[in-house]
């Protein structure tokens, strides 16, 4: 079974629209959703995240578009992370990666949701620097990533009366959260969310985050 979720991570194809040779595609589906409803994939992550690289966290969100099949989900768009923006409907998929580009944590809000507010879902750590581009320039962010014996990395906002200052240097690697997102859109699965189900679509992106790890682990 498996191997048909790695062939729908990849493919983005329907779940009826499975191979035959990885059997019915209702019970991959059935399978698939039990995994993330228990936190499966989260559970790998966070295993594989243990010992993450350096002292640099960068945290960012990706705007992913909502395809039509999964625009209408049972309980309202806003219960499953969902949003109307300017372009239409889209997720917003919030990461935290190590030094090296590889996720830390992933979360889901809905598109129309503010990056900042979208991140108070990450569990910030300690005893790290976290780089963040002026979207992230907030007093009450940067007290709470203070709070938790971590120093933010952020730009000010043009126009504040007092800058914050931060350092250069670290905010140059700040292109390794644009890495990971660039990596994990490879998989059609998660460059467009056909999911209703926002635990569903997690998944996915918790998966394409396991095999990047595995891919960059040395």
């Amino acid at each position: 079974m498996l191997e048909a979720m790695l062939h729908v991570l990849r493919t983005g194809c329907p779940w009826r629209d499975l191979p035959e040779h990885f059997g019915r595609w209702s019970s991959v589906y059935t399978r698939w959703s039990r995994w993330c409803e228990a936190g499966l994939w989260a559970g790998i992550l966070d295993l594989l995240a243990e010992r993450p690289a350096g002292v640099l966290r960068s945290l960012d969100a990706t705007h992913i578009k909502v395809h039509q099949d999964a625009a209408n989900p049972a309980g309202g768009r806003e219960h499953q992370r969902s949003g109307q923006t300017k372009g239409g409907l889209n997720t917003k998929l919030t990461a935290l990666v190590d030094s090296r580009g590889r996720a830390w944590q992933l979360t889901l809000a809905p598109g129309s949701q503010a990056d900042v507010r979208a991140a108070q879902e990450i569990v910030l750590p300690a005893a790290t620097v976290v780089i963040a581009d002026k979207g992230y320039d907030s007093d009450p962010f940067c007290q709470t990533i203070a709070a938790g014996g971590s120093r933010p990395c952020i730009p000010p906002r043009r126009g504040r009366r007092q800058p914050r200052r931060f350092q250069r240097g670290h905010y140059k690697r700040r292109h390794q959260i644009e890495n990971f997102f660039q990596r994990v859109k490879r998989f059609r699965r998660v460059a467009t969310r056909y999911d209703k189900l926002d635990l569903n679509f997690l998944g996915f992106g918790q998966l394409a985050a396991v095999i990047d790890w595995l891919k960059n682990r040395v």
